[in-house]
């Protein structure tokens, strides 16, 4: 495997399925959209895949590395902290 599909697989996590993860639970909260066991389920396969194609090159080619930028990664930790304490209180 190459490491520009790996850097792909990691971009598609981190700035797609991450984010999409996180509107999901925000429509839930909203009330716009029902709980589904199908999209968990969609995600659960997605992360799983995303994680588990980095973890296995990385085995092979210990010098890899995937920067994540900082300020996303900054907003999305806020975004999940604001979620999670909506979900605490509600």
């Amino acid at each position: 495997m190459e490491q520009k599909y790996v850097t792909m697989c990691n971009g598609l996590l981190y700035y797609l399925v991450a984010p999409c993860l996180l509107l999901y639970f925000i429509t839930i909260d909203m009330g716009l959209i029902n709980r589904s066991l199908t999209m968990l389920i969609i995600f659960g396969v997605l992360i799983v895949i995303g994680a588990a194609v980095p973890m296995v090159y990385k085995r092979k080619n210990t010098d890899y590395k995937f920067d994540v930028n900082s300020m996303y990664s900054k907003v999305m930790s806020l975004l999940v902290i604001w979620e999670l304490a909506y979900n605490f209180y509600k």
